[in-house]
């Protein structure tokens, strides 16, 4: 029988399965995946120690060999009126594990105790589709409720 690990990122030991799983996640990704850009960003969040804590991956342990199974992640940036924002990305799962084990939960769980604990963030925000029952039902029962606000995006000409 399989466990369900919860760690943190080790860039000498995760980084190759972590690039993997986020090439079997286009499945399900908002935005399109760059693996450059990708293993850019995670070289950048790693510089920061808290940051670097801050990525948050679940292994399965099979017969004493750990794999990747996912991984969440988060972005912090300031507004023009220097308001804080935490924006929580949907946990990066390959589709034969989305919302079978509770991947998702458990890192969800871990995320938000991170950063209300060590990085002081009592608020954040979560994009997800519309169409996207699974994952709302994932959010109302971690009481996480739908914002007033709707997100528009459009391509410049």
């Amino acid at each position: 029988m399989s466990e369900i690990k919860i760690v943190r990122y080790d860039p000498r030991k995760d980084k190759e399965d972590l690039e993997a799983l986020v090439k079997d996640y286009v499945y399900r990704s908002i935005y399109p995946i760059d693996i450059q850009k990708f293993s850019n960003e995670i070289d950048n969040r790693i510089k920061d120690l808290k940051l670097r804590n801050s990525m948050i991956l679940a292994k399965i342990i099979e017969e004493n060999e750990e794999k990747i199974a996912g991984a969440g992640f988060f972005t912090l940036m300031n507004d023009y009126l220097g308001n804080s924002h935490c924006f929580i990305h949907d946990v990066v799962v390959r589709k034969e594990n989305s919302f079978k084990k509770g991947i998702e939960e458990l890192i969800l769980r871990e995320l938000f105790s991170y950063l209300k604990k060590t990085m002081k963030i009592d608020k954040i925000g979560i994009f997800i589709r519309r169409n996207d029952s699974n994952f709302q039902s994932l959010l109302m029962k971690l009481k996480i409720k739908k914002s007033e606000l709707d997100y528009y995006e459009g391509v410049l000409d």
